[in-house]
């Protein structure tokens, strides 16, 4: 059975501490998360830190966009480290109060000095995970979109990864120009190539019922995308391979089955993933506002894993904030109307509060072989 080898809380300073990536660069670890007042504040800048232990973390440098900025994500070339992230605000259009994105991306050769976080994309285009591989950097972005750069800067399109439910190009350009999510089968998503050249995807979706992820796989040149059903809900999927296997971190639905295992399964889960789907491998320590992990290997059968929680709190092993705060329902008013009254702790309408980033290293070694999902 997997198991935690080593467990530290990196950022506990009241703030609420979000949306992690992690990377490992120049023979040192990365990390990037979101820091801001609530989930739904307006007030968010994207916080880099450095360790060379996992242990001990340094502050390196904090960027900040003209609005909220959200979503960091890490890539690196042999030359260069980038830090992509989105910044958004929000407008009425067409009567209705939509969430509107712009990528900005920051780059340095040293890790400590950094160019000016610099718009990208057009408009809502948000940029999620961006990947490296063969000196050319991919994203599978929010809009269902396969875009490539030669430089992290400039990006074109190779191909649409979801299969089109009638819309023409003209239209999927008139919904993004009101909406990031131009279809209901793609939101945050990751890539990752295998051996023989396939490059995997596996994107969050808002199907009903479950919004169970996809995996949509293609190969060379990555114009036409197969689709598989994973059964499972997955939110914010980070993937990497480790021992031949490929392994996916993200928020699972705490309600489904889940395997035995020695620590409190909470709602940040990693499964083995393979074209015939899921298998429950560990689930962290977590709840409430969580997930949006980082995940590497460094060796085989070992993961390293970012991400943030409020199990902390919602426990009540830390006394946190319970009052509702003016000013947060404000903010939070901008985003959607108010929920019904069952409305999940874990996918909370305010997401305020402080919120802890951790990070969190894997022994696959003695995994056991469960039932797939």
């Amino acid at each position: 059975m997997a198991h935690i080898l080593s467990h530290h809380t990196v950022v506990r300073d009241g703030w609420h501490n979000m949306c992690s990536d992690l990377c490992f660069w120049n023979d040192t670890f990365w990390l990037v998360y979101d820091r801001t007042s609530a989930h739904s504040a307006p007030d968010g800048v994207v916080v880099l830190m450095r360790s060379a232990d996992l242990r001990r973390w340094d502050e390196v440098a904090v960027f900040k966009t003209p609005y909220d900025a959200r979503d960091a994500k890490l890539a690196a070339t042999d030359d260069e480290l980038f830090v992509f992230c989105a910044n958004s605000h929000y407008e009425t259009i067409e009567g209705k109060v939509r969430q509107v994105a712009h990528t900005y991306v920051s780059a340095s050769s040293d890790g400590y000095r950094w160019s000016t976080p610099t718009q990208i994309c057009d408009r809502n285009y948000w940029l999620w995970r961006v990947r490296v591989h063969d000196g050319t950097f991919y994203c599978a972005e929010k809009g269902g979109e396969l875009l490539s750069s030669p430089n992290g800067r400039d990006w074109q399109m190779i191909s649409r990864i979801p299969e089109s439910e009638g819309e023409s190009p003209q239209q999927l350009q008139e919904i993004r120009a009101v909406d990031h999510r131009t279809t209901p089968r793609f939101n945050e998503a990751d890539l990752i190539f295998r051996p023989d050249g396939a490059l995997w995807c596996v994107s969050r979706t808002k199907r009903e019922p479950g919004q169970h992820a996809l995996l949509y796989v293609a190969n060379p040149p990555y114009e036409k995308w197969s689709c598989i059903d994973l059964k499972a809900l997955i939110h914010c999927p980070a993937l990497c391979e480790s021992g031949g296997q490929v392994y996916v971190a993200g928020r699972r639905d705490p309600k489904a089955p889940w395997i035995g295992q020695h620590t409190p399964a909470g709602n940040t889960g990693i499964f083995r993933l393979d074209e015939r789907g899921l298998t429950p491998v560990l689930a962290l320590p977590s709840d409430g506002d969580a997930a949006y992990p980082g995940l590497l290997s460094l060796e085989e059968n070992r993961l390293i894993i970012s991400y943030y929680s409020q199990h902390a709190y919602l426990s009540g092993v830390l006394e946190g904030d319970k009052r509702r705060l003016h000013h947060i329902e404000r903010w939070a008013s901008l985003r959607r109307e108010a929920p019904p009254p069952d409305y999940p702790h874990e996918l909370s309408y305010f997401k305020s509060g402080p919120a802890d980033v951790f990070v969190a290293e894997i022994d696959l070694a003695a995994e056991e072989e469960s039932r797939a999902l």
